[in-house]
């Protein structure tokens, strides 16, 4: 039987950097959290199953699946007590970490992967942690093999999601995950349907459940709440800050603005000068 281990890399750069990584064969219901953990870390896991719970959501996964955690989310691991999972885990940070996530898809609130071609992905993470056992590990070898690792994933969708994926909770989820980090562009609900693959009226139906609001009316009071959030500290125009809050045009963000907040955005400004 494989013995479980961990190591580190005390290397350390600032824009790519695997910190640790390691193997763990669980023993039957064992259970880590609710706890925040340091780090990005990605766990593939060989062997069993178990439950994994983020953001509120419970995740059921078996072999071949993937979990990835963000730094002090909080999030439970639960091993299967007949079947417990064993897995292969890195954690990594560094500042261009958010960045090539975000551009896999893989989120807080998009935890889970189980890849169509599970080959490639795990060998690698795989590969990191046997090297890790070498003499005079270097830190050029390990952020070139994470560099693989993302790439692969990326190179490797589109994904499949948990079973769960589509359920109410999930696109939901998605949906303001998705309008949280495109607010500042122009976007419509029809982009945010587009993106989730939904009916209109089933993801208006959702938002009226979860925040007695359509969809339409969240993305307008999200980029009101992050303009008036930049009329208190920038000194930039407020046409500046209209348009970097995705509104298409000054008129159509004073109108808005007064609408929502009883005043015109110039006002507002006036009062934390």
């Amino acid at each position: 039987m494989k013995k479980n281990f961990v190591f580190s890399n005390e290397q350390y750069n600032p824009y790519l950097y695997l910190t640790s990584g390691g193997y763990e064969a669980t023993t039957p219901s064992h259970q880590y959290g609710p706890l925040g953990r340091s780090g990005y870390m990605l766990h593939y896991i060989s062997a069993g199953k178990g439950v994994f719970i983020s953001n509120g959501v419970t995740y059921h996964l078996k072999k071949g699946d993937f979990m990835y955690i963000e730094p002090q989310k909080t999030v439970t691991m639960i091993a299967d007590k007949i079947d417990p999972w064993s897995f292969y885990w890195i954690r990594f940070t560094g500042d261009l970490i958010k960045q090539y996530m975000s551009q896999i898809n893989i989120s807080y609130q998009n935890p889970v992967l189980s890849i169509k071609d599970t080959t490639i992905v795990p060998q690698k993470i795989v590969e990191i942690v046997n090297y890790s056992q070498t003499p005079n590990s270097s830190d050029f070898i390990y952020s070139s093999k994470l560099l693989e690792i993302l790439d692969s994933l990326h190179e490797t969708l589109p994904i499949v999601s948990s079973n769960q994926s589509s359920s109410p909770d999930i696109i939901y989820t998605k949906a303001l995950y998705y309008i949280r980090n495109n607010y500042e562009s122009t976007i419509s609900i029809n982009d945010v349907v587009d993106y989730l693959a939904v009916d209109r009226t089933y993801l208006y139906k959702l938002f009226k459940e979860n925040m007695n609001i359509g969809p339409k009316e969240y993305l307008t009071k999200y980029r009101l709440k992050k303009a008036s959030e930049l009329l208190k500290v920038s000194n930039e125009s407020i046409t500046f800050i209209s348009q970097s809050c995705g509104f298409p045009s000054y008129q159509r963000f004073a109108r808005v603005f007064h609408k929502y907040m009883g005043c015109s955005p110039t006002e507002y400004e006036k009062k934390f000068l």
